[in-house]
């Protein structure tokens, strides 16, 4: 099992699937040799993903959880945080792969550039990091 620090109790009225229990987040993984997995959140009973829990809504950190350590601005930094994530590791995919609905060489994989995946995995790579810092109490913010 990987690494994992306790975000807070989740508000039973939180408008998430993990209302009214304790939720974890997970430390990020170097995945399949090219890309970061990160934003896993739940507990024994659940998994699921910070982005489709705690981005949908703007809610501060007293809206969301019963009990936790971080603070409000805490709060506010990790939710940027992680929308920047997010954001790179989409890039990521793009220059990876290129289009992901269809198949037809030279049209939409034409953008392809393993540079651009590695500075893009670096720069998220720091990111994770950051966040890490945040959640496990190194007092970043």
């Amino acid at each position: 099992m990987s690494e994992s620090v306790l975000l807070g109790k989740v508000r039973s009225d939180a408008g998430t699937d993990a209302d009214g229990e304790k939720i974890y987040l997970e430390k990020h993984s170097w995945d399949c040799g090219w890309y970061w997995g990160f934003g896993y959140v739940g507990n024994y009973r659940l998994h699921t993903h910070f982005d489709s829990q705690f981005l949908k809504d703007a809610k501060s950190v007293d809206e969301i959880f019963e009990s936790t350590e971080l603070s409000d601005k805490q709060w506010w930094v990790l939710r940027d945080l992680f929308v920047q994530a997010y954001a790179l590791k989409k890039a990521a995919e793009v220059y990876r792969y290129g289009g992901h609905q269809t198949s037809v060489s030279g049209v939409t994989d034409f953008i392809e550039d393993d540079e651009m995946v590695k500075r893009l995995n670096n720069d998220l790579e720091a990111v994770l990091d950051m966040i890490w810092r945040i959640v496990s109490g190194e007092g970043v913010c």
